[in-house]
């Protein structure tokens, strides 16, 4: 009693579902029939439980033997554990008939001695070859292998095969590992932030840290901001603790002398973690009066800007991360990776990108770098109903995005009516897009009213939607 109550949960579902499914008992026998395979055989799914159904077994003259016998797996199916077969179930005796040929998968569970075959029947298309399945399988491959050699950097901004990615992963795993003042020199959106505080971690787990935005500072807003950490350094002489700058090298003059001072009192207990622009540049009349709180000549590797105490404190550990046009061969992976996030999370439920869309991925500059990416993501997923995640399904700057497009192409015939409605729908769906479902918001970005935009939205079939 206890087991048939719980089958029929089970039974419940796989009957819901539709497809002939079975299953086959260690000894050969059939334990489980579906109501549809009853359904696809034209008899009563009990009458066939028990029966042998092992290809080739001696049976009976009874009719439901020999159909119990045609649901079996191929020879081989033993030893692979997998098998496909077109399943011809055969009914003999006084009422013969034709019965349905059906596509079958059968799946062996347990080891050999009491392994359980489980079959199911239905229309499959895996045997068919499919280029845009087959790449994202082969770039799945490549992004697992990926994680399984970097779980302990699995930053997003890390991931790829290319020189670039090598680099950056040799240096997060050294910056990680040792506990040093670290320079990290990033152009926007590269989540620097993001692998500050994972490097921190790594390299003194435990240890508390304090996040302060260079742009904002002063020296009194900079002793505030450091107050817990000066105050758990106080306590005692062996206490440690870090500081991560955002930005320093747009830090006013008199924070980053501030900040010297708590370095060398603190020093060695108190480590700098800093964020600077990489593509900064010596800016100014090269003739004025060179500044001697600022390191312009000892190093000119350093973003402008950073104060010469600062620069000495930054001399050792440097990780300079690329933008992501400069990552063209990493991009496939790199969005992969963030869709699987996304997916994980519940947002949406592709799995994969099309062709043409990872086409328009590659050949975008991305000028936000990862930030703008996953963004595009984000709206792709949100967008795709289905399992892949089409060009249409992109932002619209990324999908009409052409490089060096000089050569006007050839003028072709075109609704111009029906081009301007698709175009004010593109308009219309971005604005709510960055307004975040916000009517109201994605008006006033529009320039019309509420009620206008409502009434656009009945006109493109999206009325409905919170």
């Amino acid at each position: 009693m206890a087991n048939s109550t719980k089958i029929r949960p089970f039974s419940r579902l796989i009957d819901k579902a539709g497809a002939p499914f079975w299953v086959i008992g260690p000894d050969g026998c059939l334990v489980f029939l579906s109501a549809a395979v009853g359904d696809w055989l034209t008899v009563e799914p009990e009458s066939l439980i028990g029966r042998r159904c092992v290809a080739g077994s001696s049976i009976t003259d009874d009719p439901l033997d020999f159909l119990a016998a045609s649901l079996a797996p191929p020879p081989g199916f033993a030893n692979n554990g997998t098998a496909s077969l077109l399943v011809q179930p055969t009914f003999r005796g006084a009422k013969a008939r034709r019965i349905a040929a059906m596509d079958t998968r059968f799946v062996r569970l347990g080891p050999a001695d009491e392994a359980v075959t489980l079959a199911v029947a239905g229309s499959f298309n895996d045997h068919l070859a499919d280029p845009v399945i087959d790449a994202a399988v082969v770039l799945r491959r490549e992004l697992d292998r990926w994680r399984r050699h970097h779980e302990s950097i699995a930053q997003g901004v890390l991931v790829g095969s290319s020189r670039t990615a090598q680099r950056l992963q040799k240096q997060t795993r050294l910056a990680g590992s040792v506990r040093s003042d670290l320079l990290i020199l990033s152009p926007p959106g590269c989540l620097a932030e993001s692998l500050a505080v994972s490097l921190h971690q790594s390299s003194a787990a435990g240890e508390p840290h304090a996040t302060i935005d260079g742009p904002l500072m002063d020296p009194e807003l900079l002793d505030a901001s450091l107050a817990a950490a000066i105050a758990h350094l106080a306590d005692s002489e062996t206490a440690k603790a870090s500081a991560i700058v955002k930005d320093l090298d747009q830090m006013p003059l008199e924070a980053q002398l501030r900040l010297g001072e708590h370095l060398r009192q603190f020093d060695p207990r108190l480590r700098l973690i800093a964020i600077a622009d990489h593509d900064a540049e010596i800016a100014g009349d090269a003739a004025a009066e060179p500044n001697p709180d600022l390191d312009y000549a000892l190093d000119q590797s350093l973003p402008v800007g950073i104060a010469a105490p600062l620069a000495d404190q930054l001399c050792g550990l440097t990780i300079r991360l690329a933008p992501l046009c400069d990552r063209v061969a990493d991009l496939p992976m790199i969005a992969t990776a963030m869709l699987d996030r996304r997916r994980a999370g519940g947002d949406g439920v592709a799995d994969r990108f099309s062709r043409a869309a990872l086409d328009a991925i590659v050949i975008y500059p991305w000028p936000d770098n990862f930030r703008e990416l996953d963004q595009a993501i984000r709206h792709a997923t949100r967008a795709c109903p289905a399992q892949v995640i089409g060009l249409e399904h992109l932002p619209l700057a990324i999908r009409s995005y052409r490089p060096n497009e000089t050569v006007p192409k050839q003028q072709q015939a075109i609704d111009l009516d029906q081009a301007v409605a698709e175009f004010e729908a593109d308009l219309i769906r971005e604005a709510l897009e960055t307004s975040d479902g916000n009517r109201a918001e994605a008006a006033r970005r529009l320039n019309i009213s509420r009620a206008r935009l409502l009434r656009k939205l009945e006109s493109i079939g999206e009325g409905d939607q919170p």
